[in-house]
């Protein structure tokens, strides 16, 4: 996407060296603060620089949620094309998602260990307002009712998120064989369930999956906490936590026993190599294109309405380059650029 150049000792290209035809249909879910903002940039890139269609709203960031994604929340594609990518914010219903994407679609996700989620989820979204209670007593005296209101702004939040997000009724979270029932499901319908907590090597696995290069799976980190805002929790909240996201926890647990698998299968040492390689891109591109990182609280763009919370980190990137403007970008600001590069693609095709 930057074809071949060299700059500052470092060569940049495009092309796969083995010409091995590149997958370019994905449904992405997007679950909520488990790095899938950053995984959504990765792909809205790969789609912008390749001329696919992502499958978009008409406005914002999100299809449903909490209603379960329908086809009907969608538009049909131009000129009986179909879209390639779906990467934003719904709630997973995959019957309704096949019937928008093409058959040979490649379905994935991101997981993350559920406490940090939840205290990751309890800061971002401000959820001592909703829940009148610092996280650290969330649980303590509180009935079932009180723990299980979810917060109620741009989407549901709440206890068990992930589940919430995989499409799962709140009504069986509790129930430890609809649990795992519902994960053997979802086992059928991913094709790769990546893991924060092992994202390289997540990366790695999704990148053979697609027939990708290096460079298509660098991203940088975006909208994440600064550290001096995270929460370090001492065991006894974490597994009181634990139990209430009980859910989250088994099925985040039997996909993590999932990427394990497929780790085995490909090869523990060729597996450290193109990490090695990913992470050493990764580190290349950061020092190409990042000229800072700056607290968003003590930047000028701290009231910016793209940001939710302004605990979060800021790359600046260098102005004279384009993909490194993009790989930098809020989701909103560039949701918004690529719905434009697509309605004038529609305006064409009406016109033509």
């Amino acid at each position: 996407y930057l074809n071949t150049f060299r700059t500052e000792n470092i060569v940049f290209t495009t092309g796969s060296p083995n010409f091995v035809q590149k997958k370019t249909n994905i449904v992405f879910l997007k679950t909520h603060k488990t790095a899938g903002s950053s995984i959504q940039n990765m792909l809205m890139r790969f789609a912008d620089r390749h001329d696919l269609l992502l499958a978009l709203p008409a406005e914002g960031n999100f299809f449903g949620h909490p209603p379960p994604f329908h086809h009907s929340m969608i538009s049909d594609p131009p000129d009986k094309r179909h879209y390639n990518i779906f990467t934003h914010h719904t709630r997973f219903n995959y019957d309704e998602l096949r019937r928008v994407m093409p058959e040979d679609s490649i379905f994935i996700t991101v997981l993350r260990d559920p406490v940090d989620l939840f205290e990751s989820l309890y800061s971002y979204c401000k959820l001592e307002v909703l829940y009148r209670r610092p996280l650290f007593s969330f649980g303590i005296n509180m009935s079932d009712e009180e723990i299980e209101v979810r917060m109620k702004s741009l989407a549901e939040v709440g206890i068990n998120q992930m589940s919430f997000d995989l499409g799962m009724n709140p009504k069986d979270f509790k129930n430890p064989v609809k649990v795992q029932r519902y994960a053997h499901i979802l086992d059928t319908q991913f094709d790769l369930v990546l893991i924060t907590e092992h994202l390289d090597e997540s990366l790695v696995i999704l990148k053979n999956i697609l027939s990708w290069e290096t460079d298509d799976v660098v991203f940088f980190k975006l909208n994440a906490r600064h550290e001096t805002f995270v929460k370090h929790l001492p065991s006894d909240v974490r597994k009181r936590l634990q139990s209430i996201n009980f859910s989250d926890q088994v099925i985040y647990d039997f996909f993590k026993e999932k990427l394990a698998e497929k780790i085995r299968k490909f090869g523990e040492k060729r597996l450290a190599l193109e990490v090695q390689e990913l992470r050493r891109r990764r580190e290349e591109w950061a020092k190409f294109c990042v000229k800072e990182t700056q607290l968003l609280i003590e930047s000028e763009d701290a009231k910016k309405t793209s940001y939710l919370n302004s605990q979060v980190t800021k790359l600046k990137p260098r102005q004279d380059n384009d993909t490194c403007r993009k790989m930098t970008a809020l989701e909103l600001d560039y949701t918004e650029e690529l719905r434009q590069k697509q309605n004038l693609l529609y305006l064409k095709h009406r016109v033509g």
